[in-house]
């Protein structure tokens, strides 16, 4: 019985439109979660110990907030964040600039680069 209802998914999978597709990944993950099981959906796997929340562009780079995790000694996870940085291109490497948990990344940013600036 359990295959007919794979094989039935499968096929409104293959109908759906971007949407939907997005629709049922989100409830995957939400029953992923419930059941206690990874990403991948077999079995237990530790969740990813960083995660990207919002991402936009500003300047001539990145801003990223991302979300940390720490195991604790229950077995649980505590998430940490959101902690922003700019990432950005500067003789052909990718540097970063760490904003801190912030609600202003802009304004931040805008003091980080003027201490840059003022040290050089």
């Amino acid at each position: 019985m359990a295959r007919d209802r794979g094989a039935e998914i499968e096929a409104l999978i293959a109908q759906a439109d971007a949407g939907e597709i997005a629709r049922a990944e989100a409830a995957l993950e939400k029953r992923r979660r419930e059941l206690g099981l990874g990403a991948g959906g077999e079995g237990a796997v530790a969740p990813a110990l960083s995660d990207v929340v919002e991402r936009r562009t500003h300047a001539d780079g990145l801003l990223q907030a991302e979300v940390r995790r720490q195991r604790r000694k229950d077995g649980s996870y505590g998430e940490f964040g959101p902690y922003w940085y700019f990432r950005y291109v500067e003789d052909g490497r990718v540097r970063n600039i760490y904003l801190g948990k912030t609600d202003e990344p802009e304004a931040a940013l805008a003091a980080k680069r003027g201490d840059e600036e003022r040290r050089t």
